[in-house]
């Protein structure tokens, strides 16, 4: 395992945040981070991911990883790669899940709270693809969002996304300001937002 060298801390961050900001201003539609070849990715970790946090992140944050005792390749991998500590997941404000299998962890997010609704906690989910299409594979399904930054309904086409994660996104997020924002992420680059506003329909 090596510290990569790949992303440019000026122009691959700016990039990426304006990726990630139009996304969530925006949501449902998707954009797409520099595509990046990074060296010693542990196994099963979605390379953008590391573009996303690496963006993210600094030393006044924290980031964790749902399932981190099974994970230890990732955790070592994040804390050679970022410059944030590792924090438990009730407590990290970025935190990473692998959205093909519903994580528990989910549950225990932080939600903000009344008086500081954004000290709330930011969930990363890897995907296997984003699409604006309204087909989707035979493992996969698209999702109708409605709220602030939509005009009408905005489809969102979703491959490799446990839908538990949804059903307790709008759960964390029933009580606003409290809840949640998430951002999805494939292999490719692709990236989309769903900010705590939106109302999100699986299709």
């Amino acid at each position: 395992m090596v510290h990569e060298t790949a992303f440019d801390d000026v122009f691959d961050s700016q990039a990426t945040f304006r990726a990630m900001l139009d996304c969530l201003s925006r949501p449902g539609s998707i954009r797409t981070v520099p595509a990046l070849r990074y060296e010693s990715m542990p196994r099963g970790f979605c390379p953008p991911m590391l573009s996303l946090l690496k963006t993210l992140c600094d030393h006044r944050v924290s980031f964790s990883i749902g399932s981190a005792a099974s994970r230890p390749d990732w955790v070592a991998y994040l804390e050679l790669n970022l410059s944030t500590p590792f924090a438990r997941v009730d407590q990290a404000e970025y935190v990473v899940f692998n959205g093909g299998k519903f994580d528990s962890d989910f549950l225990r997010l932080n939600r903000g709270t009344l008086e500081f609704p954004e000290s709330s906690a930011t969930a990363l989910l890897c995907v296997q693809r984003l699409s604006e299409e309204t087909q989707t594979s035979l493992s996969g399904f698209a999702l109708h969002l409605k709220g602030p930054g939509v005009r009408d309904v905005t489809t969102l086409s979703i491959t490799g996304l446990d839908a538990r994660y949804l059903e307790e996104r709008s759960q964390a997020n029933k009580f606003y300001p409290l809840g949640i924002d998430v951002f999805l992420v494939d292999g490719d680059g692709r990236v989309a937002g769903i900010p705590r506003t939106s109302a999100v329909e699986v299709c």
